[in-house]
């Protein structure tokens, strides 16, 4: 299957508005799920250990900066929320890994462990005080 997801910021100054998840139906997308949020910004798709998510990107409740952005969970139906994160007029968010190879020696042998880090970074804007001096923020993955 294929999804597009779509962040909207506001409808006529309202920014709690439903952001849309589509599902292409083999002739054009169709609306398949609504997802609150707050002047939705931007949606970025991830997987992690066989498991697909969705977060996204608040930018402001009204005036308010302060807003939580939501990781989501697929389920196999949908979408559920997982977690959510504060952050200050987000704007962006972006996944990456990283991989290390390790060896490691014990009575001659030689063992090659493959670990992957995976890490999630928030694009922050602005804070309450309306000023874009604020930090980004890079979360790691604690594998729960």
């Amino acid at each position: 299957n294929h999804y597009l997801a779509v962040a909207n910021t506001n409808l006529g100054g309202n920014y709690d508005i439903d952001s849309i998840i589509y599902l292409w139906n083999g002739t054009a997308f169709a609306e398949f799920q609504f997802i609150p949020t707050h002047g939705g910004a931007d949606w970025e798709w991830f997987v992690v250990d066989g498991n697909t998510y969705l977060a996204v990107a608040n930018g402001a409740n009204g005036n308010n900066p302060d807003v939580d952005s939501v990781i989501y969970r697929w389920t196999g139906t949908g979408f559920v929320a997982v977690q959510s994160i504060p952050t200050q007029g987000a704007s962006s968010w972006e996944f990456f890994s990283m991989t290390a190879n390790s060896s490691s020696s014990s009575s001659g042998s030689s063992n090659n462990n493959i670990n992957t880090d995976y890490y999630l970074a928030v694009a922050n804007n602005r804070n309450t005080a309306g000023s874009s001096s604020v930090n980004s923020i890079i979360y790691q993955w604690n594998g729960t």
